[in-house]
């Protein structure tokens, strides 16, 4: 086909406008009444799941740093015992009695 013609040039453009738009609309309106919708809300569905996960993750991880408080006895043992000089050395002289320290 001679394309040199402004006529033809022209008609063979637009028949190919008019297919291009044809099948895109074809395309699209496939999509839309196709599979597309459901992926598309499997997806959601997922990372809502993954983040409710993560963020009951992070606020149980929270919660448990805050219920170890300064008065749990494991960690007056290690401030009592091992807070000076280590666990076998005798207490200063001078100094209050073992069962007088303050908590």
């Amino acid at each position: 086909m001679n394309c040199s013609e402004e006529r033809r040039l022209q008609a063979l453009l637009g028949a190919m406008l008019r297919e291009l738009r044809r099948g895109a609309n074809a395309s699209a309106v496939a999509a839309e009444r196709g599979a597309g919708g459901d992926a598309s809300l499997y997806i959601l569905l997922i990372m809502i799941f993954y983040g409710c996960l993560a963020g009951g993750l992070i606020l149980a991880y929270t919660r448990s740093r805050k219920l170890e408080s300064k008065h749990d006895p494991y960690h007056l043992y290690i401030e009592r015992d091992w807070g000076r000089g280590g666990p076998g050395q005798v207490a200063e002289e001078g100094g209050p009695a073992e069962e007088q320290r303050p908590l």
